[in-house]
């Protein structure tokens, strides 16, 4: 019997490999109450959405941990679910199972690969060219019964899937400064360092933000200015400042939190030659369909550096804490968090760009 193996995500550290398997399962259960009330209750497109995202949510963890095998298989069922969101697909209870089915096969080989590190070829091609086949299918009509064949298909041998090495990168990104960008990031630096200590975070945060924007950045196809994006990262929080003078002013304190991206970049703005930040800083608030804030921009108004900020923030701070000394929180809970935002806080590619940064983050980290 054919095998596949996932050699760096067995290099990884146990406690990470246990946050996948503990999110997986969690994730699972949400898909399956998911299309248990859609069985029961009746269809809806929220419900539909909700599967999308959990999905999307399982296959960007695994992506992260270089499950590859599995990805594939994860991401056709998206596809499948994706294509009843767009309605040219329709919702059949064979599908529904189907899907239940699959994550729980794919569930079984994850935990192959993490006792033995090896996992059974024949079930994970057979999945993958079961569900390429019924998406591929343009009579729609058939895809309940090409469902039923695949469900009862499941012992069928076909050949091995070739996994591609994992190339290890660094994690080190040079930003290079002119001399008078260099006197303004020491500044920028000495504010964060500041305003850090008065709200109460980490001293390093600001410093950990900057390096995962970068991570990012150099995995998008156009990358944004390297200099420009370290000045947001250092600034983005500096509207904050002005919460320190809300004491229990509640509704001062709310609306000071809504005003802090343009107060922000109205500080940044004061230095010459930072344009490109400035704008970062304003709308690293802003979501992806439109529902964030000062100003509710939606899509290609916002700027890719916000984004990537944005994201940065959210995986920095659902790790390590306010304080900075709470690392015993779910690295892959942060990555789920991202990427379950995927088409409505951030652009779908850029989380694909903060996935594959990650990864370079795993694989230094299990050097």
């Amino acid at each position: 019997m054919s095998h596949f193996a996932c050699k760096a995500f067995s290099a990884l550290e146990k406690e990470l490999k246990d946050d996948l398997l503990e999110c997986y399962v969690e994730a699972q259960q949400e898909i399956e109450e998911t299309i248990n009330s859609i069985e029961g209750d009746g269809f809806s497109f929220d419900k539909l959405d909700k599967l999308f995202r959990s999905l999307h949510s399982m296959k960007g963890n695994c992506s992260v941990c270089f499950l590859d095998p599995l990805v594939g298989v994860l991401h056709k069922l998206e596809e499948i679910v994706d294509g009843m969101r767009g309605g040219y697909i329709q919702y059949h209870p064979y599908l529904g199972e189907l899907i239940i089915v699959v994550i729980e096969k794919v569930y079984d080989l994850l935990q192959q690969i993490y006792r033995s590190h090896v996992a059974e070829s024949a079930l994970r091609d057979e999945l993958q060219l079961g569900l390429d086949n019924i998406y591929a299918e343009e009579d729609d009509s058939k895809r309940p019964e090409m469902a039923a064949a695949l469900l009862n298909k499941s012992h069928q041998i076909v050949e091995a899937a070739k996994e591609e090495p994992v190339v290890a990168t660094s994690v080190i990104v040079k930003v290079d400064f002119t001399e008078e960008q260099k006197h303004d990031i020491e500044l920028f630096i000495g504010f964060s360092q500041k305003l850090n200590r008065l709200l109460g975070y980490s001293s390093e945060r600001s410093e950990r933000i900057l390096k995962l924007c970068q991570l990012i950045n150099v995995e998008c196809k156009k990358p944004v200015d390297r200099a420009q994006l370290s000045a947001a990262a250092y600034m983005h929080n500096m509207g904050m400042a002005v919460i320190l003078n809300c004491k229990d002013d509640e509704e001062a304190r709310r609306q000071a939190e809504h005003n802090h991206p343009m107060v922000g970049a109205k500080l940044l703005a004061k230095h010459q030659g930072w344009e490109e930040a400035v704008n970062m800083v304003k709308t690293h608030k802003e979501r992806f369909d439109g529902t964030g804030f000062p100003e509710g921009l939606v899509g290609s108004l916002i700027p890719q550096g916000a984004f990537i900020l944005s994201m940065a923030v959210m995986f920095i701070d659902a790790v390590w804490g306010k304080s900075g000394s709470e690392y015993n929180k779910s690295a892959m809970r942060a990555v789920q968090m991202v990427n379950f935002e995927s088409g409505k806080g951030f652009p779908p590619h850029l989380v694909e760009s903060f996935n594959s940064a990650i990864r370079k983050v795993l694989v230094a980290k299990s050097k």
